[in-house]
């Protein structure tokens, strides 16, 4: 399963549309795929809508940066954690200093994965290191 994946809708970050995604996903055996766009779930429902056609199982979350600097990936476990991470990314994208800070708050239905580089001391049981496959 692929944790952390971006389309066009990473603005300024990603190139490919949903189906290229998709179709480069089922050509690698992908049966779970997770999208998270850059501070955006503004393909999430296309995404799920088209997975299906892919036979993959859609994940969906959000990654949360300041410019490029990752500062972790939110992942939904269900409809509500999709719920708490819309109203999460809002609070940043309403505010005119936009600054995610470098561990997320405890959402309810989530997983967090936070960069191996990040440096977190103390994980709660629904938080994550990711390592990378080039480190």
């Amino acid at each position: 399963m692929y944790l952390n994946t971006h389309t066009y809708y990473s603005l300024r970050y990603g190139t490919l549309n949903l189906k290229e995604l998709l179709e480069i996903a089922l050509e690698c055996g992908v049966k779970t795929l997770a999208l998270t766009d850059i501070n955006s779930t503004s393909a999430s429902l296309d995404f799920v809508r088209l997975a299906k056609n892919y036979h993959i199982k859609p994940v969906l979350g959000v990654d949360f940066r300041n410019g490029a600097q990752q500062q972790f990936i939110l992942l939904a476990k269900n409809n509500e954690g999709l719920q708490y991470i819309h109203n999460y990314l809002s609070e940043f994208l309403h505010t005119s200093n936009f600054s995610i800070p470098k561990k997320a708050k405890q959402l309810p239905d989530t997983y967090v994965i936070y960069p191996f580089e990040n440096n977190i001391d103390e994980l709660e049981e629904n938080e994550f290191i990711g390592v990378n496959h080039q480190i």
